[in-house]
């Protein structure tokens, strides 16, 4: 007991503060840096994505004389595919069975990797279909597409970072030119703004 009788109250000292202030920072700066390197691997893995379908598509067509989807033959040609995979052979990816079994024709035949009868779906929200111009341009904001396009890859529910990083690695790195499209404007690597469809030239 001191000779007043009453405790004496003793704060912190600037040290001490600034000491907790610089755990903190770290534990904030290890946080942000932790979702910053989650959000750049998925971000990857869309991009890789696109890219591989956008490839094994052109690879298909190559091997089979058709794209994924419209190939008449398809069921004689391709082991386990779904009996309701059967194209017309017109050159193009027509909304419907042939661009839900698009797909599966890539997956089947070894040239893409996936559950062969589910949509092709990243980070449980960003689908890539197959389809053609005609349907890509009906959708919103698309209807600009040039009219010598006839199927494209179309990436839904991405946002202006992941497009403007699919776009640099695809094509231009304009989404208003080129041969991938987006449905949104732009103007940066704004992961705020969402994109709800973009699409990539095949042919």
């Amino acid at each position: 007991m001191n000779p007043t009788g009453r405790q004496r109250n003793r704060g912190f000292t600037l040290v001490e503060i600034a000491i907790v202030l610089v755990i903190i920072g770290l534990l904030l700066g290890g946080v942000l840096n932790a979702r910053s390197v989650l959000r750049n691997a998925r971000t990857k893995d869309v991009v890789k994505a696109v890219a591989d379908v956008a490839t094994a598509s052109q690879q298909f067509r190559d091997r089979y004389g058709a794209w994924p989807g419209d190939l008449a033959g398809a069921i004689a040609a391709i082991p386990s595919l779904s009996a309701t995979c059967v194209g017309n052979g017109d050159g193009v990816i027509n909304t419907g069975a042939e661009s839900t079994c698009a797909t599966e024709e890539l997956i089947r035949s070894s040239m893409l990797r996936g559950d062969a009868l589910a949509p092709l779906t990243l980070n449980g929200t960003v689908t890539i279909t197959l389809t053609n111009r005609t349907a890509a341009a009906a959708l919103p904001l698309l209807a600009g597409l040039p009219a010598n396009w006839n199927n494209v890859v179309r990436v839904q529910n991405i946002d202006c970072d992941i497009a403007l990083q699919i776009d640099r690695a695809t094509d231009d790195g304009n989404g208003a030119t080129g041969n991938f499209r987006t449905g949104t404007v732009c103007t940066g690597q704004d992961e705020n703004i969402a994109v709800a469809n973009a699409v990539l030239r095949l042919n």
